[in-house]
């Protein structure tokens, strides 16, 4: 596997932990109320989320989501040491990004996050805002129109954040990386643990009705 595309998957993964742990603090260094916090930050991924896709994508795919990836191993996109490797450099980008955007508000380097987020409510709101993600990716790639991914993703996931209570993390990776902060964006470890679950619900049966959809009707 090309060393690139474990870079690729490294850096755009550390960059959306970056932009999202970092609007966290920047709301609450401004005082900003709940309201324009959840708009900053649903922003600030998306636009993130946009540019880091349309950059990379060339060079790895742009997964940067193990719930993209293993969809991609399901369907055949990838190889086992592929979605292996992905996914370890997501885990790894998530980390870092954390770290990244910790020193540059001045926090702690590494602290354990405290904040629960997982009910039931949040739990199927994670199914909901994954599923839609990579059901957007996998039709797109399907219907040969990749080039829509990168704004296809961005906007799904603005409307992620506001129209879900989970506010639409969508992304195991990404919610790792949101253990190692007390930025007000952060999740505790336990929180990520059952997010991740529902978040791999989400991509299965987003993998099951693309099956459908995009299946081929056979004339008697």
């Amino acid at each position: 596997m090309k060393t690139n595309k474990l870079i690729a998957e490294f850096l755009g993964t550390a960059l959306i932990v970056v932009a999202v742990l970092g609007t966290g603090f920047m709301t609450r260094d401004l005082g900003a109320d709940a309201a324009l916090q959840l708009t900053m930050i649903a922003t600030a991924a998306a636009a993130t989320l946009f540019v880091t896709i349309s950059l990379l994508g060339p060079v790895s795919g742009a997964h940067f989501n193990p719930a993209v990836s293993l969809a991609l191993f399901v369907r055949k996109a990838i190889s086992a040491g592929e979605f292996i490797g992905y996914v370890v450099a997501q885990l790894v980008g998530g980390f870092v990004g954390a770290v990244i955007a910790n020193i540059m508000f001045s926090a702690p380097v590494v602290s354990m996050n405290e904040t629960g987020r997982f009910t039931a409510a949040t739990g199927v709101s994670e199914i909901v805002a994954t599923f839609g993600l990579v059901l957007s990716v996998l039709l797109l790639i399907h219907f040969e129109k990749a080039n829509l991914i990168a704004a296809a993703v961005g906007i799904w996931v603005l409307a992620g954040h506001l129209m879900t209570s989970s506010t639409s993390f969508a992304n195991p990776a990404v919610s790792f990386g949101r253990i190692f902060t007390s930025s007000p964006a952060g999740i505790e470890i336990a929180s990520w643990g059952m997010f991740s679950i529902f978040q791999l619900v989400g991509a299965v049966l987003a993998v099951a009705v693309a099956a459908v959809l995009t299946k081929k009707e056979v004339n008697a």
